[in-house]
């Protein structure tokens, strides 16, 4: 359970709640005059950062402005076909945030490109050109164009902040760390910028930093449910998994948690010896629908383990009732088994092998209904039965140890203690524990 408290920590920590979607580019805004007025007068008033453009091109731009904010296609069209070899790297960067704007990442890209052939020293283009990159999750190939973007055109918020978020995609905590704290002087209330300086800090190990700043943060927005999931990460990675779980449970109480935090609270509990507090985010995470299967049946056996049988029957309906399609066949055999053993535990014995039945029958070397199927005519004290089970497990490799241990505690009850040490030896060879030598050692008593 610890290993699955670590790998969830793992994910939920570098996963960045930053989207490319958070930064639109401006200059995607034709509908409104006074932005195309300031776009056109861009190009021309600063000639070290940015290109000019004549008469007829601001013609075009004119145009386009008229078309653009319900038209977009036919403002590409437009600019297209007003483009030359020697027009003006306006133009094409123009033509590139359009295409950026459909998602049509090759052209844009090439777009961008071009205006930065004709004007090398075109710093929107750079950033924009990086954006274009991140929005494809390309953040190796942002990182120059931002860079170069910084170089041209001076820092800014936003600009030190897409650095940084490169930088921590690509596993480049410190560098990311320290452009987030330039983006946080430009921009001290950004939350994107915050919670990458947290994400950068918790993989930079620097758990006392990040109660620090993230204990302010809270107090600035309490209801901000980012701050309390990475501060709980921030707990988890230094054990403090009582502090984590109450984190959870007030994301929860915000309506901001998922199915992970929720399978993720679920086994905080479950390793803290506390499964019944684990039932609750199990079952809301459940309820959802989205938990892979898989996922629900590791946490179905971790609770038939730890939960009273009558609770253990109350989960099992609510994964029944989780899944509208049908499980694949070794999931559902699986899911049977877990119910069969629960029915042996209510007593309910009747009905326990009508499932295991069902099991063994489709599926003859399913290890865990012959193991339950032995110790249950083992219990009715049916000893041919149980040892019949027993000897078709060993031939199972994932429960074969079990089996031939159970097979042993039958032969021990025949009497038949040669053939019970014979099995001991071989469970001996395959995990080597100090249980199985002292049985040994017992019974080698009784043969001599």
């Amino acid at each position: 359970m610890k290993n699955t408290i670590k790998l969830l920590f793992t994910v939920l920590a570098v996963t960045t709640s930053l989207s490319a979607q958070s930064y639109p580019l401006s200059e995607n805004t034709w509908s409104n005059p006074e932005f195309v007025d300031r776009f056109m007068g861009t190009f021309g008033t600063d000639t070290d950062k940015a290109p000019s453009i004549n008469r007829e091109e601001g013609e075009v731009f004119k145009k386009v402005s008229q078309i653009a904010a319900k038209n977009t296609a036919g403002a590409i069209k437009l600019l297209t076909e007003a483009i030359t070899p020697e027009s003006s790297g306006a133009m094409d960067f123009a033509l590139a945030n359009f295409l950026l704007q459909q998602k049509d990442y090759a052209k844009a890209n090439a777009s961008y490109v071009k205006s930065i052939k004709k004007f090398p020293n075109f710093g929107r283009a750079y950033k924009n050109l990086g954006l274009s990159h991140i929005q494809q999750g390309n953040f190796a190939k942002a990182l120059p164009n931002l860079t170069k973007a910084l170089e041209i055109l001076g820092g800014d918020g936003g600009l030190f902040g897409l650095i940084a978020y490169c930088h921590l995609n690509e596993g480049n905590y410190g560098p990311a760390l320290d452009a987030y704290k330039f983006a946080l002087v430009y921009e001290p209330d950004s939350r994107d910028w915050r919670l990458g300086q947290l994400k950068a800090l918790q993989n930079l190990r620097k758990y006392d930093e990040v109660e620090g700043i993230i204990y302010r943060y809270i107090q600035d927005n309490p209801n901000e449910p980012e701050f309390w999931l990475q501060q709980a990460n921030a707990f988890i990675a230094q054990r403090k998994y009582s502090e984590a779980a109450a984190n959870f449970e007030i994301v929860d109480l915000m309506n901001a948690s998922d199915e992970d935090m929720l399978i993720l609270l679920g086994d905080i509990y479950v390793n803290l010896d506390a499964p019944t507090l684990a039932l609750a985010p199990y079952e809301k995470a459940l309820a959802g629908g989205k938990v892979p299967v898989k996922k629900t049946l590791s946490v179905t056996k971790s609770l038939s383990r730890r939960l009273s049988p009558s609770e253990f029957k109350t989960f099992l309906s609510k994964v029944d009732a989780a899944y509208s399609t049908p499980m694949e066949s070794a999931d559902q055999l699986t899911l049977l088994t877990l119910k069969a053993a629960n029915a042996l535990a209510l007593d309910e014995k009747a009905e326990a092998m009508t499932m295991l039945s069902q099991v063994v029958s489709k599926d003859p070397l399913n290890g865990s209904a012959l193991l339950t199927l032995g110790s249950y005519y083992y219990g009715e004290a049916d000893y041919i039965k149980s040892l019949d089970y027993y000897s078709r497990a060993e031939k199972v490799e994932d429960v074969k140890v079990e089996a031939l241990l159970g097979s042993a505690r039958v032969l021990v009850k025949q009497t038949k203690y040669y053939d019970a040490i014979t099995r001991l030896k071989e469970a001996q060879t395959i995990n080597d524990q100090p249980f199985i030598a002292q049985y040994i050692s017992t019974l080698q008593k009784f043969t001599n």
